[in-house]
């Protein structure tokens, strides 16, 4: 009998899980770590934690995507998984375990910066190397399932990195919060990373046999994919900034106009993203059904129409009409999260999947998700659309749909995939 979850699809799938638990867990405690490590009367300081979050969140992705996509190309997919996993487990228990800056001084503000880089630097690889190796083990009558997997394990990290807060919350109290309860998450995600690594060690190799050749040679051979990496980042537009309009930008705009209710919206974006994580898996199994190309394609328009009447509930600020509003969007692009893995990687030959993979996601993630909240703003400052986050996201609808127009026939015959 075939496991409901094969051990390598959760060997691959983890990282994912670890990365946004930490994502998430840096954000719910972002005041008590400020608290410690950015003390409100060394302005400098505060400025340096501000830049810390926005380098690892969108700055080191597209960076760790161009340093570690070569390692799963040239050395092994394990190989990069495993670094991946080693650099994200090392650098959440180096904070967990990072002094303040009342017994450091200012060193412990720089290490907490560099710990951070360091953690954005792996999940530029982490995400696409995992979408790789998932597709590239995975039995064919199963491989959107399997691949959605990579998918699943990000949401269900941030769920899980959400309960991790609100239980710190509740059986602590505010001092011990402050003090040490925080970095109790951080020791669970190292936990979860070492974990991670018993399992990935025995993950199956699916490097394609192939001579071996220099670094800048495999670089030069990378620049031949450009047009296939535009086209990966076309398709992937839409959803980049859906995500990030539905579930980060909504919940902090609406949050700032209604403070009494923040607790409410953060607590039903948690809950919609849970049911995500069925969705995605739901997407998976689909893609398997059908063909994926086509759904992909049907699943962004029905996401094009669905997000500007869903950006209108969210905006309204009563917490029904914000989980309405966030579920009209979240439930096509999480089907989308789960079908994209097993179509997407086909655009690229095996000897370089990894590289052009990994750098072109993490490029238009960073780039698109980086400029939402600036866009956003500026639609409403400066044209007075009332609608900025809506607006944007139907602008990337335009490349999204017209990559899936014919992107099936740019999917190349691979035996290893």
């Amino acid at each position: 009998m075939v496991p409901l979850i094969p051990r390598s699809a959760l060997a691959a799938a983890i990282g994912n899980t670890v990365e946004w638990f930490d994502f998430a867990i840096y954000g719910y405690f972002a005041k008590e770590i400020g608290e410690a490590f950015f003390p409100a009367d060394v302005p400098s300081l505060q400025l340096l934690s501000a830049f810390a979050v926005f380098a690892v969140g969108y700055l080191m992705r597209p960076i760790g995507g161009l340093l570690l996509g070569p390692l799963g190309d040239l050395v092994g997919r394990r190989a990069l998984l495993l670094v991946s996993m080693v650099v994200m487990a090392a650098c959440s228990l180096g904070i967990a375990l990072l002094p303040p800056t009342n017994q450091w001084g200012h060193v412990s503000a720089v290490f907490l910066v560099l710990l951070r880089l360091l953690q954005g630097l792996s999940v530029g690889g982490e995400f696409t190397g995992s979408v790789v190796a998932l597709v590239e083990t995975a039995p064919l009558q199963r491989r959107g399932l399997t691949a959605s997997f990579a998918s699943a394990g990000a949401v269900l990290g941030f769920v899980g990195g959400s309960l991790a807060a609100a239980l710190i919350h509740l059986c602590l109290t505010p001092p011990a919060v402050q003090h040490w309860g925080w970095r109790i998450p951080f020791v669970l995600g190292a936990a979860m990373g070492i974990w991670a690594l018993s399992l990935r060690r025995h993950l199956e190799e699916t490097r394609p046999d192939a001579p071996a050749i220099s670094l800048d040679a495999h670089l030069a051979e990378l620049r031949s994919q450009l047009p296939a990496m535009v086209r990966l980042m076309a398709a992937v537009a839409l959803s980049s900034v859906s995500f990030y309009a539905a579930t980060v930008f909504a919940v902090q705009e609406v949050s700032a106009r209604l403070p009494a209710l923040a607790a409410n919206f953060n607590a039903i974006t948690t809950l919609n993203q849970a049911v995500g994580v069925g969705l995605i898996l739901l997407g998976g199994h689909l893609a398997d059904r059908a063909a994926p190309g086509a759904l992909a394609r049907r699943l962004s328009l029905v996401l094009a129409v669905a997000v500007v009447p869903g950006m209108l509930l969210i905006a309204a600020g009563t917490p029904l009409a914000f989980g309405v509003g966030q579920l009209i969007v979240l439930v096509p692009l999480m089907l989308y999260f789960g079908v994209y893995p097993s179509l997407l990687p086909g655009l690229f030959p095996a000897a370089l999947r990894c590289s052009a993979f990994s750098f072109s996601y993490s490029l238009v993630v960073a780039l698109l998700g980086g400029t939402l909240p600036l866009m956003a703003t500026w639609l409403e400052s400066r044209l007075g659309l009332t609608q900025g986050p809506a607006l944007y996201c139907l602008l990337w609808a335009v490349p999204t749909l017209l990559a899936y127009n014919r992107l099936e026939k740019h999917l190349l015959p691979d035996t290893h995939l």
